[in-house]
Protein backbone atom coordinates (compact mmCIF):
# COMPACT_ATOMS: atom_id res chain seq x y z
CA UNK A 1 0.00 0.00 0.00
CA UNK A 2 1.38 3.68 -0.98
CA UNK A 3 -0.85 6.46 -0.61
CA UNK A 4 2.02 8.84 -0.61
CA UNK A 5 2.77 8.73 -4.91
CA UNK A 6 -0.17 11.46 -5.22
CA UNK A 7 1.62 13.91 -2.88
CA UNK A 8 5.40 13.96 -3.73
CA UNK A 9 5.63 16.62 -6.82
CA UNK A 10 4.62 19.08 -4.48
CA UNK A 11 6.95 17.65 -1.59
CA UNK A 12 9.43 17.19 -3.72
CA UNK A 13 9.10 21.30 -4.50
CA UNK A 14 7.96 22.68 -1.37
CA UNK A 15 11.18 21.15 0.26
CA UNK A 16 13.73 22.69 -1.40
CA UNK A 17 12.44 25.77 -0.03
CA UNK A 18 12.97 24.19 3.46
CA UNK A 19 17.10 24.71 4.81
CA UNK A 20 16.19 23.40 8.06
CA UNK A 21 13.55 23.03 10.57
CA UNK A 22 10.80 20.34 11.84
CA UNK A 23 7.60 19.56 9.97
CA UNK A 24 5.48 18.73 12.95
CA UNK A 25 2.48 16.29 13.07
CA UNK A 26 -0.69 16.90 12.30
CA UNK A 27 -4.50 15.00 13.12
CA UNK A 28 -2.82 11.55 13.44
CA UNK A 29 -3.97 8.62 11.01
CA UNK A 30 -5.76 11.44 9.19
CA UNK A 31 -3.51 11.34 6.26
CA UNK A 32 -4.13 7.42 4.93
CA UNK A 33 -8.16 6.43 4.94
CA UNK A 34 -6.88 2.85 5.65
CA UNK A 35 -5.28 3.84 8.57
CA UNK A 36 -7.89 3.25 11.36
CA UNK A 37 -9.04 0.27 9.97
CA UNK A 38 -6.07 -1.30 11.38
CA UNK A 39 -5.20 0.41 14.40
CA UNK A 40 -5.49 -0.81 17.95
CA UNK A 41 -8.45 1.45 19.13
CA UNK A 42 -9.12 1.47 23.24
CA UNK A 43 -11.96 3.39 24.75
CA UNK A 44 -10.27 4.27 28.08
CA UNK A 45 -6.54 5.40 27.85
CA UNK A 46 -6.60 5.93 31.68
CA UNK A 47 -3.27 5.26 33.46
CA UNK A 48 -1.35 4.72 29.92
CA UNK A 49 1.39 7.61 28.74
CA UNK A 50 1.21 9.35 25.35
CA UNK A 51 3.42 8.76 22.93
CA UNK A 52 5.34 11.59 22.45
CA UNK A 53 6.68 12.71 18.72
CA UNK A 54 9.30 10.73 16.83
CA UNK A 55 12.17 13.16 15.30
CA UNK A 56 13.49 12.23 12.27
CA UNK A 57 17.46 13.57 12.08
CA UNK A 58 18.69 14.38 8.77
CA UNK A 59 20.81 16.88 6.55
CA UNK A 60 19.06 20.23 5.68
CA UNK A 61 17.41 20.44 2.09
CA UNK A 62 19.76 22.92 1.37
CA UNK A 63 23.06 20.19 1.82
CA UNK A 64 21.53 16.96 0.87
CA UNK A 65 17.70 17.61 -0.85
CA UNK A 66 17.79 13.63 -1.78
CA UNK A 67 18.25 12.67 1.32
CA UNK A 68 16.20 15.36 2.77
CA UNK A 69 13.30 14.45 0.87
CA UNK A 70 13.53 10.61 2.20
CA UNK A 71 13.52 12.24 5.15
CA UNK A 72 10.23 13.92 4.77
CA UNK A 73 8.74 10.98 2.57
CA UNK A 74 9.15 8.88 5.49
CA UNK A 75 7.99 10.99 8.54
CA UNK A 76 5.02 11.68 6.41
CA UNK A 77 4.03 7.99 6.41
CA UNK A 78 4.72 7.48 10.01
CA UNK A 79 1.93 10.53 10.49
CA UNK A 80 -0.44 9.29 7.84
CA UNK A 81 0.03 5.72 9.92
CA UNK A 82 -0.81 7.83 12.91
CA UNK A 83 2.32 7.77 14.51
CA UNK A 84 3.17 10.91 15.80
CA UNK A 85 6.56 11.99 13.68
CA UNK A 86 8.68 15.46 13.44
CA UNK A 87 11.14 16.05 10.25
CA UNK A 88 14.25 17.15 12.50
CA UNK A 89 16.99 18.91 9.38
CA UNK A 90 20.19 20.09 10.84
CA UNK A 91 23.78 20.95 9.40
CA UNK A 92 25.91 18.22 8.70
CA UNK A 93 28.38 18.98 11.34
CA UNK A 94 25.19 18.89 13.86
CA UNK A 95 24.08 15.69 12.73
CA UNK A 96 27.47 14.18 13.01
CA UNK A 97 27.52 15.43 17.12
CA UNK A 98 23.76 14.39 17.40
CA UNK A 99 23.77 10.98 15.99
CA UNK A 100 27.57 9.90 16.14
CA UNK A 101 29.30 11.78 19.34
CA UNK A 102 26.16 12.51 22.07
CA UNK A 103 23.52 10.32 20.57
CA UNK A 104 21.12 12.93 20.69
CA UNK A 105 18.07 11.57 18.08
CA UNK A 106 15.31 9.67 18.29
CA UNK A 107 15.64 8.43 14.50
CA UNK A 108 18.50 9.02 12.09
CA UNK A 109 18.67 8.50 7.99
CA UNK A 110 21.99 7.74 7.86
CA UNK A 111 23.96 6.58 3.93
CA UNK A 112 26.34 4.25 4.23
CA UNK A 113 28.68 5.29 1.35
CA UNK A 114 30.31 2.34 0.18
CA UNK A 115 33.49 2.81 1.08
CA UNK A 116 36.17 0.25 0.44
CA UNK A 117 36.25 -0.87 3.83
CA UNK A 118 32.80 -2.22 3.69
CA UNK A 119 33.70 -4.90 1.32
CA UNK A 120 34.38 -6.68 4.97
CA UNK A 121 31.05 -7.38 6.54
CA UNK A 122 32.77 -6.82 9.53
CA UNK A 123 33.14 -2.77 8.97
CA UNK A 124 28.77 -3.21 9.76
CA UNK A 125 29.05 -6.11 12.53
CA UNK A 126 31.03 -3.98 14.27
CA UNK A 127 28.79 -1.39 14.72
CA UNK A 128 25.97 -3.08 16.84
CA UNK A 129 28.48 -4.60 19.83
CA UNK A 130 27.34 -4.23 22.75
CA UNK A 131 31.37 -3.17 23.48
CA UNK A 132 30.71 0.14 21.17
CA UNK A 133 27.27 1.20 22.45
CA UNK A 134 28.39 3.44 25.14
CA UNK A 135 27.67 7.53 24.21
CA UNK A 136 31.36 7.75 23.20
CA UNK A 137 31.10 4.20 20.73
CA UNK A 138 30.01 3.50 17.10
CA UNK A 139 26.98 1.94 18.09
CA UNK A 140 25.09 4.62 16.54
CA UNK A 141 21.95 2.59 17.53
CA UNK A 142 22.50 1.37 21.36
CA UNK A 143 21.98 -1.97 20.23
CA UNK A 144 23.42 -4.76 23.01
CA UNK A 145 22.70 -8.19 22.65
CA UNK A 146 25.01 -11.16 24.13
CA UNK A 147 23.53 -13.61 21.27
CA UNK A 148 24.86 -10.86 18.58
CA UNK A 149 27.80 -10.51 20.62
CA UNK A 150 28.82 -14.34 19.98
CA UNK A 151 28.18 -14.45 16.40
CA UNK A 152 30.14 -11.02 15.66
CA UNK A 153 32.77 -12.45 17.76
CA UNK A 154 32.75 -16.09 16.07
CA UNK A 155 33.05 -14.21 12.43
CA UNK A 156 36.25 -12.16 13.95
CA UNK A 157 38.15 -15.38 14.87
CA UNK A 158 36.64 -18.25 12.35
CA UNK A 159 39.90 -19.84 10.66
CA UNK A 160 38.07 -20.76 7.94
CA UNK A 161 35.69 -18.88 5.56
CA UNK A 162 32.67 -21.09 5.84
CA UNK A 163 33.02 -20.66 9.53
CA UNK A 164 32.97 -16.93 9.25
CA UNK A 165 30.48 -17.21 6.47
CA UNK A 166 28.00 -18.90 8.66
CA UNK A 167 28.25 -16.53 11.16
CA UNK A 168 28.02 -13.26 9.50
CA UNK A 169 24.76 -14.40 7.93
CA UNK A 170 23.19 -15.34 11.57
CA UNK A 171 24.73 -11.88 12.55
CA UNK A 172 22.86 -10.00 9.67
CA UNK A 173 19.91 -12.49 10.39
CA UNK A 174 19.63 -11.06 14.63
CA UNK A 175 19.96 -7.79 13.28
CA UNK A 176 16.96 -8.28 10.68
CA UNK A 177 14.34 -9.56 13.57
CA UNK A 178 15.51 -7.16 15.44
CA UNK A 179 15.64 -4.04 13.62
CA UNK A 180 18.19 -1.61 15.93
CA UNK A 181 18.25 -0.26 12.28
CA UNK A 182 16.08 -0.49 9.23
CA UNK A 183 18.12 -0.41 5.92
CA UNK A 184 15.59 0.81 3.09
CA UNK A 185 17.19 0.83 -0.04
CA UNK A 186 20.35 0.34 -1.84
CA UNK A 187 21.57 3.36 -4.35
CA UNK A 188 23.32 3.23 -7.33
CA UNK A 189 26.10 5.85 -7.08
CA UNK A 190 28.39 7.60 -9.40
CA UNK A 191 30.99 9.85 -10.25
CA UNK A 192 31.72 11.98 -13.04
CA UNK A 193 35.34 14.05 -13.88
CA UNK A 194 36.92 15.92 -16.60
CA UNK A 195 37.46 13.23 -19.32
CA UNK A 196 38.89 16.33 -21.86
CA UNK A 197 41.82 17.16 -19.54
CA UNK A 198 42.32 13.95 -17.69
CA UNK A 199 43.39 10.16 -18.66
CA UNK A 200 44.56 6.96 -15.87
CA UNK A 201 41.20 7.17 -14.25
CA UNK A 202 39.07 4.66 -14.08
CA UNK A 203 36.40 3.53 -11.85
CA UNK A 204 36.94 1.57 -8.06
CA UNK A 205 34.44 -0.25 -5.78
CA UNK A 206 34.10 2.09 -3.07
CA UNK A 207 34.98 5.88 -3.98
CA UNK A 208 34.17 5.17 -7.53
CA UNK A 209 36.13 8.23 -8.89
CA UNK A 210 38.04 10.18 -6.21
CA UNK A 211 40.25 7.85 -4.46
CA UNK A 212 43.81 7.43 -3.80
CA UNK A 213 44.53 5.35 -7.10
CA UNK A 214 42.93 7.91 -9.06
CA UNK A 215 44.48 10.71 -7.57
CA UNK A 216 48.00 8.89 -8.26
CA UNK A 217 47.36 7.53 -11.65
CA UNK A 218 45.39 10.87 -13.27
CA UNK A 219 47.64 11.97 -16.22
CA UNK A 220 47.16 15.57 -17.53
CA UNK A 221 45.85 15.81 -21.35
CA UNK A 222 46.43 18.98 -21.39
CA UNK A 223 49.07 22.14 -20.00
CA UNK A 224 46.88 21.71 -16.39
CA UNK A 225 48.61 19.46 -13.75
CA UNK A 226 46.99 20.74 -11.02
CA UNK A 227 43.75 17.86 -10.11
CA UNK A 228 41.08 20.08 -8.61
CA UNK A 229 38.24 18.27 -6.96
CA UNK A 230 35.27 19.77 -5.86
CA UNK A 231 33.53 18.08 -2.33
CA UNK A 232 30.81 19.66 -0.26
CA UNK A 233 32.59 17.52 2.47
CA UNK A 234 34.87 19.55 4.90
CA UNK A 235 37.52 17.20 6.18
CA UNK A 236 36.89 17.93 9.80
CA UNK A 237 40.73 17.51 11.45
CA UNK A 238 44.20 16.80 9.74
CA UNK A 239 44.68 14.62 13.13
CA UNK A 240 44.53 11.06 12.05
CA UNK A 241 44.23 10.20 16.01
CA UNK A 242 40.94 12.14 16.46
CA UNK A 243 38.93 10.79 13.34
CA UNK A 244 35.33 9.00 13.77
CA UNK A 245 34.33 8.27 10.48
CA UNK A 246 36.00 6.10 7.53
CA UNK A 247 34.43 8.96 5.22
CA UNK A 248 37.00 11.67 7.03
CA UNK A 249 39.62 9.55 6.51
CA UNK A 250 40.02 9.77 2.47
CA UNK A 251 42.11 13.15 2.40
CA UNK A 252 44.05 11.53 5.19
CA UNK A 253 45.12 8.54 3.50
CA UNK A 254 46.78 10.68 0.85
CA UNK A 255 49.21 11.62 3.38
CA UNK A 256 49.77 8.63 5.49
CA UNK A 257 50.45 5.09 3.81
CA UNK A 258 48.70 1.98 5.38
CA UNK A 259 50.50 -1.27 5.14
CA UNK A 260 48.46 -2.74 2.82
CA UNK A 261 45.29 -0.55 0.91
CA UNK A 262 42.36 -1.92 -0.86
CA UNK A 263 42.41 -1.92 -4.18
CA UNK A 264 40.05 -0.20 -7.14
CA UNK A 265 38.28 -4.44 -7.43
CA UNK A 266 38.17 -4.84 -4.01
CA UNK A 267 40.94 -7.03 -3.67
CA UNK A 268 44.01 -6.61 -1.28
CA UNK A 269 47.28 -5.30 -2.55
CA UNK A 270 50.33 -5.12 -0.57
CA UNK A 271 51.34 -1.38 0.32
CA UNK A 272 53.62 0.00 2.65
CA UNK A 273 54.46 -3.68 3.45
CA UNK A 274 55.79 -5.88 0.80
CA UNK A 275 54.14 -8.98 2.04
CA UNK A 276 51.80 -9.78 5.10
CA UNK A 277 51.73 -13.51 6.39
CA UNK A 278 49.33 -15.15 8.61
CA UNK A 279 49.49 -17.95 10.86
CA UNK A 280 46.68 -18.33 13.62
CA UNK A 281 47.61 -15.90 15.92
CA UNK A 282 50.24 -14.32 14.29
CA UNK A 283 50.30 -11.80 11.71
CA UNK A 284 54.15 -10.72 10.17
CA UNK A 285 54.35 -7.64 7.88
CA UNK A 286 57.52 -7.06 6.14
CA UNK A 287 57.82 -3.04 5.63
CA UNK A 288 59.12 -1.78 2.46
CA UNK A 289 62.60 -0.21 2.11
CA UNK A 290 63.38 2.94 2.11
CA UNK A 291 60.53 4.55 2.86
CA UNK A 292 60.67 8.31 4.30
CA UNK A 293 58.46 10.49 6.14
CA UNK A 294 57.80 13.86 4.39
CA UNK A 295 60.03 15.32 6.69
CA UNK A 296 62.92 13.15 5.49
CA UNK A 297 63.15 10.66 8.47
CA UNK A 298 63.60 6.94 7.50
CA UNK A 299 60.04 5.10 7.79
CA UNK A 300 60.91 1.65 10.56
CA UNK A 301 59.22 -1.05 11.57
CA UNK A 302 59.08 0.72 15.01
CA UNK A 303 57.10 3.54 13.92
CA UNK A 304 54.22 0.77 12.72
CA UNK A 305 54.72 -1.05 16.27
CA UNK A 306 54.68 2.70 17.91
CA UNK A 307 51.61 3.84 16.17
CA UNK A 308 49.41 0.61 17.17
CA UNK A 309 50.25 0.89 20.69
CA UNK A 310 49.55 4.92 20.49
CA UNK A 311 45.98 4.47 18.99
CA UNK A 312 44.96 1.83 21.37
CA UNK A 313 46.54 3.58 24.39
CA UNK A 314 44.91 7.42 23.42
CA UNK A 315 41.55 5.35 22.67
CA UNK A 316 41.35 6.43 18.93
CA UNK A 317 37.68 6.36 17.89
CA UNK A 318 38.47 5.36 14.92
CA UNK A 319 41.17 2.77 15.36
CA UNK A 320 41.23 1.61 18.79
CA UNK A 321 38.09 -0.29 18.88
CA UNK A 322 39.36 -2.10 15.41
CA UNK A 323 43.16 -3.27 17.32
CA UNK A 324 41.27 -4.05 20.66
CA UNK A 325 42.68 -7.88 19.61
CA UNK A 326 46.14 -7.36 18.74
CA UNK A 327 47.50 -8.52 22.40
CA UNK A 328 51.11 -7.56 21.37
CA UNK A 329 52.91 -5.74 18.43
CA UNK A 330 57.37 -5.80 18.07
CA UNK A 331 59.29 -4.88 15.35
CA UNK A 332 62.07 -7.03 14.25
CA UNK A 333 64.35 -5.24 11.99
CA UNK A 334 61.77 -4.68 8.90
CA UNK A 335 59.31 -6.54 9.93
CA UNK A 336 56.20 -6.20 12.41
CA UNK A 337 55.07 -9.30 14.31
CA UNK A 338 51.71 -8.63 15.63
CA UNK A 339 50.25 -11.24 18.16
CA UNK A 340 46.37 -11.21 18.15
CA UNK A 341 44.39 -12.12 21.38
CA UNK A 342 42.75 -14.80 19.31
CA UNK A 343 42.89 -15.66 15.20
CA UNK A 344 41.23 -13.34 13.09
CA UNK A 345 40.60 -13.87 9.36
CA UNK A 346 39.61 -10.02 9.56
CA UNK A 347 42.29 -8.27 11.11
CA UNK A 348 44.39 -7.51 7.87
CA UNK A 349 41.29 -6.27 5.42
CA UNK A 350 40.13 -4.34 8.36
CA UNK A 351 42.71 -3.44 10.45
CA UNK A 352 45.98 -3.11 8.67
CA UNK A 353 44.02 -1.74 5.09
CA UNK A 354 43.07 1.09 7.43
CA UNK A 355 45.68 1.80 9.94
CA UNK A 356 47.89 4.70 9.12
CA UNK A 357 51.39 4.65 9.90
CA UNK A 358 52.50 7.84 12.49
CA UNK A 359 56.13 8.69 12.70
CA UNK A 360 57.25 7.84 16.42
CA UNK A 361 59.02 11.35 16.32
CA UNK A 362 56.71 13.39 16.53
CA UNK A 363 53.69 11.68 18.10
CA UNK A 364 55.27 10.08 20.82
CA UNK A 365 55.24 13.81 22.14
CA UNK A 366 51.67 14.03 22.00
CA UNK A 367 50.47 13.52 25.26
CA UNK A 368 46.77 14.10 24.74
CA UNK A 369 45.84 14.09 20.53
CA UNK A 370 42.75 15.13 21.21
CA UNK A 371 44.49 18.87 21.53
CA UNK A 372 46.61 18.53 18.96
CA UNK A 373 45.46 20.11 15.73
CA UNK A 374 48.21 18.57 13.81
CA UNK A 375 47.90 21.41 11.41
CA UNK A 376 51.22 20.37 9.62
CA UNK A 377 50.91 16.91 8.99
CA UNK A 378 53.79 14.55 8.72
CA UNK A 379 53.26 11.23 6.77
CA UNK A 380 54.90 8.78 4.49
CA UNK A 381 52.05 8.76 1.80
CA UNK A 382 52.04 9.59 -2.15
CA UNK A 383 51.23 13.34 -1.43
CA UNK A 384 52.31 15.46 1.16
CA UNK A 385 49.97 18.57 2.91
CA UNK A 386 50.50 21.88 1.09
CA UNK A 387 47.87 24.36 3.06
CA UNK A 388 44.24 24.42 4.18
CA UNK A 389 41.68 27.59 3.98
CA UNK A 390 38.76 26.37 6.09
CA UNK A 391 35.50 26.28 4.68
CA UNK A 392 37.73 26.41 1.58
CA UNK A 393 39.99 24.08 0.09
CA UNK A 394 42.70 21.96 1.11
CA UNK A 395 46.14 21.53 -1.01
CA UNK A 396 48.52 18.74 -1.43
CA UNK A 397 51.83 18.38 -3.39
CA UNK A 398 53.24 14.91 -4.95
CA UNK A 399 55.74 12.89 -2.80
CA UNK A 400 57.81 12.43 -5.71
CA UNK A 401 60.00 10.17 -3.95
CA UNK A 402 56.93 7.79 -2.90
CA UNK A 403 57.39 4.46 -4.23
CA UNK A 404 53.97 5.20 -6.24
CA UNK A 405 54.42 8.98 -7.01
CA UNK A 406 51.49 10.81 -8.48
CA UNK A 407 52.16 12.11 -11.84
CA UNK A 408 49.93 15.48 -11.16
CA UNK A 409 51.60 18.57 -10.13
CA UNK A 410 48.88 19.47 -7.46
CA UNK A 411 45.80 18.08 -5.91
CA UNK A 412 43.29 20.57 -4.75
CA UNK A 413 40.09 19.52 -2.42
CA UNK A 414 37.38 22.59 -3.43
CA UNK A 415 34.66 23.19 -0.80
CA UNK A 416 31.15 23.49 -2.13
CA UNK A 417 27.80 24.40 -0.60
CA UNK A 418 26.06 21.49 -2.46
CA UNK A 419 25.79 18.45 -4.14
CA UNK A 420 24.07 20.45 -7.16
CA UNK A 421 27.29 23.24 -6.75
CA UNK A 422 29.63 20.14 -7.30
CA UNK A 423 28.03 19.32 -10.38
CA UNK A 424 27.71 22.80 -12.02
CA UNK A 425 31.27 23.25 -10.83
CA UNK A 426 32.78 20.32 -13.22
CA UNK A 427 29.98 21.05 -15.97
CA UNK A 428 31.64 24.41 -16.12
CA UNK A 429 34.96 23.45 -16.05
CA UNK A 430 35.73 24.90 -12.47
CA UNK A 431 36.29 21.13 -11.31
CA UNK A 432 37.66 18.20 -13.07
CA UNK A 433 36.27 15.90 -10.69
CA UNK A 434 33.49 15.22 -8.08
CA UNK A 435 34.70 14.47 -5.17
CA UNK A 436 32.03 13.03 -3.16
CA UNK A 437 30.08 9.76 -3.75
CA UNK A 438 26.70 10.69 -5.40
CA UNK A 439 23.81 8.75 -6.53
CA UNK A 440 23.31 8.17 -10.27
CA UNK A 441 19.96 10.11 -10.31
CA UNK A 442 21.86 13.00 -9.39
CA UNK A 443 24.30 13.20 -12.28
CA UNK A 444 21.90 12.83 -15.03
CA UNK A 445 22.58 16.52 -16.24
CA UNK A 446 26.29 15.83 -16.92
CA UNK A 447 25.22 12.08 -19.01
CA UNK A 448 26.12 12.99 -22.62
CA UNK A 449 27.89 16.14 -21.90
CA UNK A 450 30.82 16.65 -23.84
CA UNK A 451 34.42 16.10 -22.29
CA UNK A 452 32.79 14.67 -19.30
CA UNK A 453 32.55 10.86 -18.10
CA UNK A 454 30.22 9.55 -15.96
CA UNK A 455 30.94 6.19 -14.15
CA UNK A 456 28.52 4.45 -12.71
CA UNK A 457 28.63 1.76 -9.84
CA UNK A 458 26.38 -0.98 -8.01
CA UNK A 459 26.32 0.04 -4.91
CA UNK A 460 26.98 -2.09 -1.17
CA UNK A 461 26.63 0.35 0.88
CA UNK A 462 22.51 1.35 2.03
CA UNK A 463 20.12 4.43 3.28
CA UNK A 464 18.84 3.76 6.24
CA UNK A 465 17.08 4.15 9.73
CA UNK A 466 19.33 4.48 13.08
CA UNK A 467 16.47 4.13 16.04
CA UNK A 468 18.25 5.14 19.38
CA UNK A 469 17.28 1.74 21.47
CA UNK A 470 18.59 3.88 24.35
CA UNK A 471 14.91 5.57 25.34
CA UNK A 472 11.61 4.38 25.08
CA UNK A 473 9.84 3.44 22.54
CA UNK A 474 13.04 2.63 20.98
CA UNK A 475 13.82 0.19 23.12
CA UNK A 476 10.43 -1.95 22.10
CA UNK A 477 11.43 -4.36 19.10
CA UNK A 478 8.01 -4.19 18.09
CA UNK A 479 7.91 -0.21 18.03
CA UNK A 480 10.87 -0.80 16.08
CA UNK A 481 9.74 -2.97 14.07
CA UNK A 482 6.27 -1.05 13.13
CA UNK A 483 8.30 1.88 11.64
CA UNK A 484 9.96 0.00 9.68
CA UNK A 485 7.13 -1.41 8.31
CA UNK A 486 6.08 1.94 7.37
CA UNK A 487 9.08 3.25 5.55
CA UNK A 488 7.16 4.24 1.67
CA UNK A 489 10.74 2.48 -0.12
CA UNK A 490 9.39 2.13 -3.42
CA UNK A 491 8.06 5.53 -3.94
CA UNK A 492 11.40 6.82 -2.47
CA UNK A 493 13.31 4.83 -5.20
CA UNK A 494 10.81 5.55 -7.97
CA UNK A 495 11.11 9.28 -7.12
CA UNK A 496 13.96 10.86 -4.88
CA UNK A 497 15.92 8.09 -6.51
CA UNK A 498 14.54 8.40 -10.12
CA UNK A 499 14.49 4.85 -10.11
CA UNK A 500 18.27 4.32 -9.77
CA UNK A 501 17.96 2.22 -6.82
CA UNK A 502 16.43 -1.47 -4.98
CA UNK A 503 14.79 -1.97 -1.82
CA UNK A 504 16.91 -3.48 1.00
CA UNK A 505 16.37 -5.86 3.91
CA UNK A 506 20.05 -6.72 5.73
CA UNK A 507 22.68 -4.69 6.64
CA UNK A 508 24.82 -6.64 4.38
CA UNK A 509 24.07 -5.49 0.68
CA UNK A 510 23.07 -8.40 -1.94
CA UNK A 511 26.01 -7.39 -4.30
CA UNK A 512 28.26 -8.89 -0.98
CA UNK A 513 27.01 -12.11 -1.91
CA UNK A 514 29.63 -13.94 -0.21
CA UNK A 515 27.78 -12.60 2.88
CA UNK A 516 24.66 -11.91 2.46
CA UNK A 517 21.65 -13.86 3.10
CA UNK A 518 19.20 -13.36 0.46
CA UNK A 519 16.03 -15.20 2.72
CA UNK A 520 15.94 -11.66 4.33
CA UNK A 521 13.72 -9.86 2.26
CA UNK A 522 13.21 -5.99 2.26
CA UNK A 523 10.45 -5.01 4.33
CA UNK A 524 7.53 -3.64 2.38
CA UNK A 525 5.39 -0.80 3.24
CA UNK A 526 2.54 -2.41 5.47
CA UNK A 527 0.38 -0.64 7.23
CA UNK A 528 -1.35 -3.58 8.52
CA UNK A 529 1.68 -5.04 9.41
CA UNK A 530 2.88 -2.57 11.53
CA UNK A 531 -0.41 -1.91 13.76
CA UNK A 532 -0.32 -5.76 14.56
CA UNK A 533 3.12 -5.24 15.45
CA UNK A 534 2.01 -2.37 18.15
CA UNK A 535 -0.76 -4.30 18.66
CA UNK A 536 1.35 -7.63 20.23
CA UNK A 537 3.55 -4.98 22.04
CA UNK A 538 0.21 -3.47 24.04
CA UNK A 539 -0.07 0.06 22.10
CA UNK A 540 -3.37 1.67 21.33
CA UNK A 541 -5.21 4.81 20.30
CA UNK A 542 -7.37 6.71 21.48
CA UNK A 543 -10.30 7.72 19.65
CA UNK A 544 -8.88 10.96 18.60
CA UNK A 545 -5.64 9.31 17.00
CA UNK A 546 -3.09 9.98 19.60
CA UNK A 547 -0.95 6.87 19.90
CA UNK A 548 -0.63 5.38 23.69
CA UNK A 549 2.63 3.69 25.45
CA UNK A 550 1.43 -0.29 26.62
CA UNK A 551 -0.03 -0.33 30.34
CA UNK A 552 3.41 -0.54 32.92
CA UNK A 553 2.65 -4.20 33.40
CA UNK A 554 2.67 -4.88 29.76
CA UNK A 555 5.38 -2.30 29.28
CA UNK A 556 7.52 -4.26 31.83
CA UNK A 557 6.64 -7.64 30.20
CA UNK A 558 7.00 -6.72 26.44
CA UNK A 559 10.26 -5.03 26.36
CA UNK A 560 13.38 -5.53 24.99
CA UNK A 561 13.63 -8.55 27.76
CA UNK A 562 15.80 -10.60 24.56
CA UNK A 563 18.73 -7.27 24.07
CA UNK A 564 21.49 -8.27 27.13
CA UNK A 565 22.18 -4.68 29.66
Amino acid sequence: MRPFRRMLSLALAGSLALACGACTSGAQGAGDPGAAKYQPIADDVSGRTRVPAVKLLTKTSAEDPRRYEQARLIVEAWQQAGVPAELLAVRGAEVTRRAFTSKDFDAYLVVYDPTPDRLDPDNILARFTSTSAGTAGSNVSGYRNSEYDALYKAQQLATNEADRVDAVKKAQALLYEQQPVRPFAHVIVGGAYRSDRWDGIRGALGYPVFNIWNSINAAPKTDKRTLVVGTIYEPPTLNPVTLETTEAQLPLSHIYDSLVRIGPDGELRNWAATSIEVSGDRVTATLRPGMRFSDGEPVSAADVAFTVNYLIDKKSPLFGPKLAGVREVRAKGETVEFTLADSSSSFVPTVLAQMPILPEHIWKDVDDPAKFTNDAPVGSGPFTFAGRKLGAEMRFAPNKEHFSAPKVDGLVMTVLGSFDAEVGGLAQGDIDMLGDIQSVAQLGSLQGKAGITVIPVESFGWAGLHYNMRQAPFDDRHFRRALSYLVPVQDIIDVVLDGQGKPAGSAIAPTLTKWYDPSLKPFPYDLQAAMNELRQAGYVFDRAGALYYPKADADKRLRDNDVAG
